[in-house]
C-alpha cells in the first residue's frame, strides 16, 4: 500500500551504496520523485542496482552536478558521508530536512520495534535477540546495520513482526521519530574517532537513540557506559545493566535479578567470571524482558543460538596451537574483550585503516597474554610505534605473511587469533572478506601439514 506521507515529495538521496538505493526504492515505491547523488560517477552509470531503479523512475547526477536542491522537500543521508559534506551543508541552509535511511523506514513503519547499539557486541545481541523472539514463537526479523536495510523490507514485512535494528552511531545521527519499544547502548569504548572530534562527541551520538525510544518505552544501557557517558549526555530515565546492586538488572555471577528480585539463573559456561558474553546475554535478556518469557523458554532459546561469523570464532586447532577469527574486531576494545577471553599465550595478528584511536591501551592488557604482535596493513607502522617498546612487535605487508609466521613460531598450548582493531577496506572488501581470507590461509597451511 503507497504510503501517503511520501506522494509526490522531492527527494535527494546523497550516498547510492545498500542503503541510498534501499531508501531511493522504497521513495519510488510511494510515489515520491527520486535524485540519487554519489561522488563516483562510474557507480551511477554502471551498478546494475541503479539502472533497474532508472527504470523505475530515479533520476542520477554525479555530486558535483547537483542544482535546484532548495526545490527539494528533505534529503536521504546515507550512514558512510558525514554532515559535513558540502550537499548537506547546502542542505541545512535552505532548511531542508536530512533524514537517515533508518528514520526514513521508521517514519513508515507500523511495527514493534527494538533497537541495539553499542561500540561492542551489537550484531551478537541483536541476532540473538531475533533467535530468542523467533524460538518462542514471535516473528522477528534483524535489520539496520545487521543486515538488509529496513526500508528494503518495510515494502513486504508483515505488521505482525517484531523489528530488531541494530544501530551504528552513523545511523543514529539522523534517527529522530520515536519508534522503538525499547532499546539497549551495551558499552561506549574508542572507536570512528577518525569522523568524530573527541570520544565524547562519539558518545553523544550514541546516547542519541533516546530520541528514538518512545515515551513509555525502556531505555537500558550498560553500567559502566552509564557512569562514563550517559549520566552526562541521557535526559531521559535509563534501566542500567550491569555487576552491581545499583542496576537495575544485575548478576552476582550466578543469577540475574531484575528490580531486586531473583529472575534468572545462568548458565554454567557463563558463572563465575565477568565477559562479553555474559554482557550480551544480559542485554538480551533486558530487551526480551517484558515478552514473559519463562526462564526455562529463554535458556532453552539461548542454547541453540550460533554466534555470528568472523567474532571470535574458532578456526581449527594444528599442532596444539588453536586459531580463531575475530575479523569483525574493528576497534581497540573488541581486541582487550577477544584476547581477554582465549586461554593460553597469544599470537595476535591486527591492523587496517586505523581509526583515530591509540593503541597504547594494549600495552597493560596485553602484558603476560600476548607474546607477539603481528601488525598488518595502513595502520602497522602506528601499532608498531605505539607498543613496540614494551610488546614483540613485527610488520608485514600481507596478511598471509602474518599468518604464516605467526604458525611457524607458535607452540602448542598457544593461540593464533586474528582481531585487528581496524577497518579493513585498505586490502579487503569489508572484514567479511578479510575473515574468510585468514579461515583459507589457515586451512591451506592445514593441507600442507597433512601432506608432509
Amino acid at each position: 500500500m503507497m504510503n501517503k506521507k511520501f506522494v509526490n515529495k522531492k527527494a535527494l538521496v546523497l550516498g547510492m551504496g545498500v542503503s541510498g538505493r534501499s531508501a531511493a526504492e522504497f521513495l519510488l515505491a510511494h510515489g515520491a520523485s527520486v535524485l540519487g547523488v554519489d561522488g563516483n560517477r562510474s557507480h551511477l552509470e554502471n551498478h546494475p542496482e541503479i539502472n533497474d531503479l532508472k527504470q523505475k523512475g530515479l533520476r542520477v547526477e554525479h555530486e558535483e552536478a547537483v542544482n535546484g536542491i532548495e526545490s527539494m522537500d528533505f534529503l536521504i543521508l546515507s550512514p558512510g558521508i558525514p554532515e559535513t559534506h558540502p550537499l548537506v551543508q547546502l542542505a541545512k541552509r535552505n532548511n531542508l530536512q536530512i533524514l537517515g535511511e533508518i528514520e526514513l523506514g521508521c517514519r513508515a513503519a507500523n511495527h514493534r520495534m527494538i533497537g541495539i547499539t553499542g561500540t561492542n557486541g551489537k550484531t551478537t545481541v541483536t541476532l540473538l535477540v531475533t533467535h530468542l523472539l523467533n524460538q518462542n514463537g514471535i516473528p522477528a526479523i534483524a535489520l539496520g546495520n545487521v543486515g538488509n536495510p529496513l526500508t528494503k523490507e518495510l515494502l513486504t514485512i508483515d505488521p505482525k513482526t517484531t523489528i530488531v535494528l541494530e544501530l551504528s552511531s552513523y545511523q543514529i545521527e539522523t534517527l529522530h521519530h520515536p519508534c522503538l519499544d525499547s532499546a539497549v547502548i551495551l558499552n561506549i569504548t574508542p572507536d570512528h574517532l577518525d569522523r568524530y572530534s573527541s570520544m565524547d562527541q562519539y558518545a553523544e551520538a550514541k546516547c542519541q537513540i533516546e530520541a528514538a525510544v518512545k515515551p513509555e518505552g525502556k531505555l537500558f544501557i550498560e553500567e559502566a557506559a552509564w557512569h562514563f557517558f550517559g549520566c552526562r549526555h541521557l535526559k531521559r530515565p535509563c534501566l542500567k545493566v550491569g555487576y552491581t546492586k545499583s542496576c537495575e538488572i544485575y548478576t552476582d555471577l550466578t543469577t540475574i535479578f531484575y528490580q531486586g528480585k531473583r529472575v534468572l539463573d545462568l548458565p554454567a559456561n557463563l558463572q563465575g567470571r565477568v565477559s562479553h558474553e555474559l554482557e550480551n546475554f544480559m542485554a538480551a535478556f533486558a530487551l526480551c524482558v517484558d515478552f514473559g518469557f519463562t526462564q526455562e523458554q529463554f535458556i532453552s532459546a539461548w542454547k541453540t543460538f550460533k554466534k555470528p561469523s568472523h567474532r571470535i570464532e574458532f578456526v581449527t586447532e594444528l599442532k596444539g596451537v588453536k586459531y580463531y577469527d575475530d575479523s569483525k574486531g574493528t576497534n581497540i576494545d573488541a581486541v582487550i574483550r577477544a584476547v581477554q577471553s582465549l586461554d593460553g599465550s597469544i599470537l595476535l595478528i591486527a591492523g587496517g585503516v586505523d581509526k583515530g584511536a591509540a593503541y597504547t591501551p594494549w600495552i597493560e592488557k596485553f602484558k603476560e597474554k600476548v607474546k607477539l604482535v603481528c601488525a598488518i596493513g595502513q595502520a602497522a607502522a602506528k601499532i608498531e610505534d605505539q607498543l613496540g617498546k614494551e610488546l614483540p612487535v613485527i610488520v608485514f605487508n600481507h596478511l598471509e605473511e602474518a599468518v604464516r609466521y605467526a604458525a611457524k613460531e607458535a607452540n602448542s598450548g598457544d593461540t593464533v587469533l586474528l582481531s585487528p582493531g581496524c577497518s579493513s577496506f585498505d586490502m579487503f572488501k569489508d572484514y567479511a572478506h578479510r575473515g574468510t581470507e585468514f579461515q583459507r590461509i589457515v586451512r591451506d597451511i592445514l593441507k600442507e601439514e597433512k601432506i608432509k
